[in-house]
């Protein structure tokens, strides 16, 4: 199970490790059993401890934007490493989500 909260309203999911094939789908599956069986609208997911990110992270977390915008919702992403953040940039994903430096920022932005 993912590790989660709720903070004013909003889940706050805290993603860790490398989110490559071997768990991305676990975090999918987990993000969307949180926003359709929770009936979370606003996520933010933390990244703090994310190292690495493959096509099957991006994959996990374009998915679950999709979903959240087909339910009138809002997805944003704090604390991205430097590291990870440059894959964001070279394939040109900044723009497509709303990237904070701290969760309080983003917190603040729904």
């Amino acid at each position: 199970m993912l590790k989660h909260e709720v903070k004013d309203g909003k889940l706050v999911v805290y993603l860790e490790g490398r989110l490559d094939v071997s768990v991305a789908n676990e975090v999918e599956e987990g993000l969307m059993e949180l926003i359709d069986n929770a009936g979370h609208r606003k996520v933010l997911l933390n990244m703090k401890d994310v190292e690495y990110m493959s096509s099957s992270g991006f994959r996990a977390c374009i998915s679950t934007l999709r979903k959240l915008n087909s339910k009138d919702g809002s997805l944003k992403i704090s604390n991205i490493k430097p590291a990870v953040k440059r894959i964001f940039d070279v394939i040109e994903l900044t723009s497509l989500f709303d990237i904070y430096d701290s969760e309080d920022a983003a917190l603040k932005a729904f």
